[in-house]
């Protein structure tokens, strides 16, 4: 029997197979969007002291340049980034657990990182800075540890759902999409380029201040840890507690 295109269905006179069907069906699709809703995810190193106050001296430099650029805060923690991808939210308690359990291995207390330099990702007229670190041997190591860990739950194809919101507003740019998605081949091993983000400013002073000298410095970690991500890369939301 065919209906019209505008006619509304009684479920009442329909079959009792029809409706579980329709039942079956629907749950079926909510199971799919439930596994398929992806999470842009920040598998990290945290600096110690000495690193967040240069990143923090550093932020206030920039802001002094861009008032509107975003603040070092609860949302936008310093750290060093491992490795970023995609993953299905459904995994997260597994990815959760897995970075627990690589932490209790690693031996981040006796780990030490040389901060060498100063660099930025352009945006238009704007750049995203960092303090930019020496990769040492076994920040490498433990990189490949997470990448290897992390494989088998990469998923691809996430877009600005999987991010946090950014609460100014601020648009995302694609660029940030692409680059969570391409981390492993382009960002990792020899094209690594560990750093500490610390703001957004006009590109021209970004590129200036790489001119001046650079005070090299000493520091430490004290935990490695998994988050999601905010606009421009941040780790914005810590999960797993």
């Amino acid at each position: 029997m065919a209906c019209a295109p505008d006619e509304v269905i009684d479920c009442k006179k329909l079959p009792r197979q029809t409706i579980v069907l329709l039942q079956q069906t629907r749950e079926d699709i909510m199971n799919a969007l439930a596994q398929d809703k992806l999470v842009a995810m920040d598998v990290l190193l945290k600096p110690d002291q000495r690193m967040l106050t240069a990143a923090d001296e550093w932020n206030k430099r920039l802001r002094e340049q861009m008032p509107q650029g975003f603040s070092l805060d609860e949302t936008h923690r310093p750290h060093i980034t491992l490795l970023q991808q995609y993953i299905a939210e459904k995994d997260l308690d597994a990815v959760v657990a897995v970075v627990k359990s690589l932490a209790a291995t690693a031996n981040l207390e006796k780990t030490k990182l040389t901060a060498k330099g100063l660099y930025h990702i352009p945006g238009g007229q704007i750049g995203l800075q960092g303090i930019t670190i020496k990769p040492s041997d076994e920040i490498l190591a433990l990189q490949t540890q997470v990448i290897q860990a992390m494989a088998p739950f990469r998923k691809l194809g996430g877009e600005q759902a999987a991010f946090v919101p950014d609460p100014t507003g601020t648009p995302f740019d694609p660029f940030v999409f692409k680059y969570v998605e391409s981390f492993v081949e382009k960002q990792a091993g020899k094209n690594y380029n560990p750093h500490v983000t610390t703001g957004t400013a006009p590109l021209e002073w970004l590129e200036a201040r790489e001119q001046d000298p650079f005070q090299s410095f000493e520091f430490g970690v004290t935990e490695l840890a998994v988050y999601k991500l905010g606009n421009f890369g941040t780790a914005a939301k810590r999960l797993g507690g």
